[in-house]
């Protein structure tokens, strides 16, 4: 078979893997989706892609979500993803439909760059489709599916090309591997997941550098550097927004450390190399953190064929992989190990994330380069080491006993308790504590420690039997794929997707219309989808003045605000922004209450202001008997013009409005202050239009979260719109960029690069 051949074989089993995974949900036309309920496929990301491409299929690219948290940055977001090409799928199919497609689509596509990246490294077909193989279907790859991590998804997908255009320098010298790298690290940038651009950054920084030192090829280093710049130029439309709204929201705020250090990965851990579900699957995980990231299983035969790289391949070939994996191993570890520290004092932006646990996807991937070294290897030997096959059988044995241990002793219960911290587990504590569950998870990891053991057994035995018949070695790769495709699809459930909106919840809303927001403690995102304002929202997106503000009315330090929010109480200020109902839509028990004070209009003239220099100034003054929202505002800086007091200060109305802009009418008799009940940020911007009295307006924020807009007697027409300086230079810079960026790989794609 030529080479070329075994290619396209390859790649048209790993096409064959990916429809058999998916198939029930790609051809039936139905609203099923893959991942699980409620988790945040459900609660955020279907309502997103549901807004977003809706409206660019109008022509509207949306700049501002104004349907979450009173308003906030969405196509600055990143994980709108509105402009990464794949997604053009989500204006050709119905929501459920692109959704798996896409999922679909780069499970495929991981799997392609990964046998390409193997292939650019020089390993035979065959370790390559096995490396593939356990990219596609590891535990810290798919099951992100479960858990609905769409952008997390995307932008895994472009690392294996990355490194790939790394590898493919080295081994050719040819600058179209250096444009090949800033096409993937553009991709990934617009993909939707700047944690994973950052870390896959780092860690591609690290491997191109002990290569150079390996080589000692000075003259790459600019190619090298190339592919990240190259890469953000392209991208720069979306990064330029990115930065834009980091500036306008929490995301720009340096992460304190004890909540940066949450959600490490836990050394104990480690036994999921073997056994994934040892601390239970994935919808009854009780371990630290989250199983999708804190999963390392590339299967009992990949970890095996690692640990036969790591020992008996040459040193020059498994050196580089080892170091790159031991580092992205100790990252993920957190405060586990002294490094994160480290890096959370001395390294630029990786304080802006959590979660660091997300570095096993990385250790994943060089686990699974060492994996297809070590098959690579026994492919060449034809035969393995018989101390190795020993290991392997006592591995087994060892395995065995322990899943016999797990079921027959009375002692897994206080084995949990001393595994199991409840600070670091997200799992219910009342559950966690019926002995049925304690039952279900001995069982659990039981059957993981065997199926472990059996297929370790069975990998010993296929490795013994090559000595007399060398063929059957390669069944070592059909127990690879069994294993790997077992595990993946028995961790991939589907749902409704029309269950995001809740019947009643939309049967209420259309009986009771009106422009107000409403507070859904269960599903907020849904206003998305439903068209109905809400005041809070499922995102790190969130305006720093808003988020400020809504902590501070639950009694949390302003200082301190999050994302994370628990709801005490409505409090009457939520009347600026609104709110007139609190919704409790659960499934099957619907329930929604009308606040007490009401809410005020969309738009509103008034005539009384008073200055507070600083936001707890402004908190204070809002607190005071005296104040009056539906007469008064509370500004920052004196108004031009100044209103007079009156009680009568005129009339204002939404004439059009979009998700990036409001159109306003309004008429004085004298000069008044036009008060916009949304958040406010620096990108807002007032522009007259043809008729009105005013040929210039300033806005500026009002009641610290809310916009101002004065004005003088007469008729006004305006345009309200969220003017974003960074989109309009990024535009520019992209596609010109792009151009350069086609014609220099026209031109010099194939040039040499010097020793």
């Amino acid at each position: 078979m030529t080479t070329r051949r075994g290619e396209l074989i390859s790649l048209a089993l790993l096409l064959a893997l990916t429809l058999a995974m998916f198939g029930d949900v790609l051809f039936v036309g139905s609203t099923r989706v893959v991942g699980h309920p409620i988790t945040d496929l459900y609660l955020q990301f279907l309502p997103w892609r549901d807004f977003g491409f809706r409206e660019l299929a109008k022509g509207n690219l949306a700049l501002w979500n104004p349907h979450i948290f009173g308003g906030a940055p969405y196509f600055g977001a990143m994980q709108a993803a509105l402009l990464y090409p794949p997604n053009c799928l989500f204006l050709i199919l119905p929501l459920a439909a692109a959704v798996n497609w896409s999922i679909a689509l780069h499970v495929f596509a991981i799997g392609a760059f990964t046998f390409f990246w193997m292939r650019v490294r020089r390993l035979c077909i065959s370790a390559s489709f096995f490396a593939s193989v356990l990219v596609m279907f590891c535990g810290a790859h798919f099951l992100h599916i479960f858990a609905g991590h769409l952008p997390h998804l995307l932008a895994m997908t472009w690392a294996p090309l990355i490194f790939c255009a790394i590898d493919g320098l080295y081994e050719h010298r040819k600058i179209g591997w250096c444009f090949l790298g800033m096409f993937a690290v553009a991709m990934q940038v617009l993909a939707g997941f700047p944690q994973h651009v950052f870390y896959t950054a780092l860690v591609a920084g690290l491997y191109s550098a002990l290569r150079l030192i390996e080589q000692r090829s000075w003259s790459l280093a600019a190619p090298l550097l190339g592919i990240y710049f190259g890469g953000a130029a392209l991208s720069t439309v979306q990064l330029l927004t990115a930065n834009q709204t980091m500036r306008e929201t929490i995301r720009g705020i340096s992460l304190p450390f004890t909540f940066a250090s949450r959600l490490p990965f836990p050394p104990k851990n480690l036994i999921t190399l073997v056994a994934p579900n040892f601390f239970g699957e994935p919808a009854t995980y009780w371990g630290g953190g989250f199983l999708w990231e804190t999963c390392l299983f590339i299967g009992v035969v990949g970890v095996l064929l690692s640990v036969y790289a790591a020992i008996y391949c040459e040193w020059k070939v498994k050196w580089i992989p080892l170091v790159v994996c031991v580092f992205a191993l100790l990252v993920a570890s957190g405060l586990h190990t002294p490094l994160y520290r480290i890096l959370y004092e001395s390294l630029p932006g990786f304080d802006k994330f959590r979660s660091v646990s997300k570095f096993i996807f990385s250790a994943s991937l060089f686990l699974v380069l060492l994996a297809g070294l070590g098959f690579d290897r026994l492919l060449r030997q034809k035969r393995a080491e018989l101390a190795f096959i020993v290991g392997a059988f006592l591995l087994a044995v060892l395995l065995a006993y322990s899943a016999y241990w797990t079921t027959t002793t009375n002692a897994w219960r206080p084995l949990m308790d001393r595994i199991h911290t409840a600070e670091e587990s997200f799992f219910s504590p009342q559950f966690y504590a019926s002995p049925e569950f304690a039952a279900l998870s001995q069982h659990s990891a039981a059957v993981s420690l065997m199926v472990a053991a059996i297929t370790c057994a069975l990998f010993a035995g296929l490795l013994l039997f090559s000595k007399w018949n060398a063929p059957s070695i390669y069944g070592v790769v059909v127990l690879g794929v069994v294993e790997m495709f077992w595990f993946a699809r028995a961790a991939r459930p589907t749902f409704d997707s029309a269950s995001v909106i809740n019947r009643d919840e939309k049967s209420f809303l259309d009986q009771h219309p009106g422009d107000y927001r409403i507070l859904n403690l269960f599903h907020p995102n849904s206003a998305m989808s439903i068209g109905i304002p809400e005041l809070w929202g499922y995102d790190a997106s969130i305006v720093r003045r808003y988020a400020e503000f809504v902590a501070w009315s639950q009694g949390v330090d302003p200082d301190k605000a999050t994302q994370d929010v628990t709801f005490k109480w409505a409090d009457p200020l939520y009347a600026i922004v609104r709110l007139r109902y609190v919704l409790l839509p659960a499934p099957g028990d619907f329930r929604a209450f009308e606040v007490e004070t009401p809410a005020l209009p969309h738009v509103l003239l008034v005539s009384k202001y008073r200055i507070a220099k600083n936001r707890d100034a402004i908190f204070d003054a809002m607190r005071s008997s005296d104040f009056n929202p539906r007469a008064e505002v509370i500004l920052e800086t004196e108004p031009n013009p100044a209103p007079l007091s009156t009680e009568t200060p005129g009339h204002a109305q939404v004439i059009a409005a979009s998700s990036d802009r409001l159109t306003i009418e309004a008429d004085t008799d004298q000069p008044a202050i036009l008060l916009i009940t949304d958040a406010f940020t620096p990108s807002w911007r007032a522009i007259s239009l043809p008729g009105s009295v005013q040929s210039k307006y300033e806005l500026q924020p009002a009641n610290y979260i809310l916009r101002a807009v004065p004005l003088i007697a007469g008729h006004h027409r305006l345009r309200v719109e969220y003017s974003s300086t960074a989109f309009a230079a990024g535009k520019w810079i992209s596609l010109g960029a792009t151009l350069l960026f086609l014609v220099a790989f026209w031109r010099f794609r194939q040039t040499k690069i010097p020793p």
